[in-house]
């Protein structure tokens, strides 16, 4: 059973897609296939960097991954975490365990960059998440560090790589001072979208997971989804063990005690005898 009133996201064949991707399925996979790229880049020039070109080679990846939309836990797979979510915090479902993000063809934007990061950050990269905030909406994107600075990514909004490229990769520092060549990056968006929102940017700590408060409640309610049933067998042997246990008292102590007839004479069987 799939989460309650929730349409599943649909591939708009805009975006950077590609489905036969769908078979990295783990982060580990993600992580080979990345190294097999970067094996064949390096044999056909050995003078590839290896900080920019790998970093480069897992955004084609990532963006190619997955298309736009929320992944989230529902009632089959972490029902726990769907019912919190849906009385108290509406974020609390949407999934940053990241292999189970990789379970699913699309990912919104914090999601795509937790997966990109978990790469990295298995290679030896330094990340740290980049978000912003817009009046009406947000966006989460992150840096990497290499070559003594700071660049940024996007796989989720996918600004155009030949901009950024020619500004060798700027952070967002730069993009920020410089909106003519944040808003040539992000052509494909309205004006407006990019000059409210990116100019509002708050960096987060350096090769620290994106959500540390999220995964620790994912896991815990993704544990009890998948024991809780155990709870009540064991609640229910109990219960029953008790409840036999008080019946056998009860049947002991309200038993009816009927004497034993003791043994005698009568005159049925004495027809001549008379007292």
């Amino acid at each position: 059973m799939k989460r309650f009133g929730y349409n599943k996201p649909v591939y708009n064949h805009i975006e950077d897609f590609d489905p036969s991707l769908q078979r990295l399925n783990t982060v580990n996979k993600l992580v080979s296939y990345c190294d097999s790229l970067y094996e064949e880049k390096m044999y056909s020039n050995n003078g590839v960097n290896f900080e920019e070109t790998y970093s480069d080679i897992t955004s084609s990846v990532v963006r190619k991954r997955f298309y736009h939309g929320y992944s989230l836990y529902g009632f089959s797979n972490n029902f726990m975490a769907m019912l919190v979510s849906q009385i108290s915090i509406d974020g609390l479902s949407a999934i940053v365990i990241p292999d189970d993000i990789l379970k699913y063809p699309y990912a919104a934007c914090s999601q795509q960059s937790i997966i990109f990061m978990e790469i990295l950050k298995q290679k030896g990269f330094l990340t740290r998440k980049v978000q912003f905030k817009g009046k009406n909406n947000g966006h989460f994107c992150f840096e990497v560090h290499y070559n003594y600075g700071w660049h940024f990514y996007d796989p989720d909004m996918e600004p155009d790589l030949s901009v950024l490229s020619a500004y060798n990769r700027p952070s967002i520092e730069f993009l920020s001072r410089h909106q003519d060549i944040l808003l040539k990056a992000y052509h494909q968006y309205p004006t407006a979208q990019g000059l409210i929102m990116f100019p509002n940017y708050s960096d987060g700590a350096v090769n620290t997971f994106a959500a540390p408060k999220a995964i620790i409640f994912q896991q815990w309610s993704k544990f009890f989804s998948y024991t809780i049933w155990l709870i009540f067998l064991i609640a229910f042997i109990l219960v029953r063990k008790k409840y036999l246990q008080l019946s056998q008292n009860y049947v002991r102590n309200n038993r009816i005690h009927i004497s034993r007839a003791q043994p005698g004479t009568s005159p049925v069987y004495y027809p001549n005898y008379s007292a």
